[in-house]
């Protein structure tokens, strides 16, 4: 296989959109952090709130070591070039492979913070069946107390 200055090069385009969508996330998280943190100021101590706020810190904290681990890809498959550009193809090579390294060990992260995603929306769904059924017992009451006094 021929190993030229184009091949790191095609990393490029990858790792930008790569990028973009952890910085997306990112920014979604922060948004909805801000929010359910201004909430639980107003509201007070809410067990579903903080259990949401710790699930949201760890993903932060995993899509901080997303972004770094992209960057850092980027970075080996830069000096990849750089070292291919000069004529040195065992040190391009070394390079690229462990860009490419960190790249999936960026994607792996990715992986971890879906399933914390996923974590954290059902938590949501949670707080959404405890409301429903406390509703629902809610109607089932009152039914019942119009029954007994339409009977009695």
């Amino acid at each position: 296989m021929e190993f030229d200055l184009t091949t790191p090069a095609l990393i490029f385009s990858m790792t930008s959109l790569l990028l973009l969508a952890y910085t997306n996330r990112f920014l979604a998280l922060a948004k909805l952090i801000r929010e359910l943190h201004s909430k639980a100021k107003k509201n007070g101590k809410d067990r579903i709130i903080d259990s949401q706020l710790a699930s949201l810190r760890k993903r932060v904290k995993v899509i901080r070591n997303m972004q770094f681990l992209a960057i850092l890809s980027l970075f080996f498959c830069v000096l990849s070039m750089l070292l291919l550009f000069f004529g040195s193809q065992i040190g391009g090579k070394v390079f690229f492979v462990i860009g490419l390294a960190t790249l999936l060990v960026s994607l792996i992260f990715s992986a971890i913070e879906i399933n914390l995603s996923v974590n954290a929306l059902n938590i949501q769904l949670s707080e959404s069946v405890e409301y429903n059924s406390t509703v629902d017992k809610g109607d089932e009451l009152e039914i019942i107390s119009s029954d007994s006094t339409i009977e009695g």
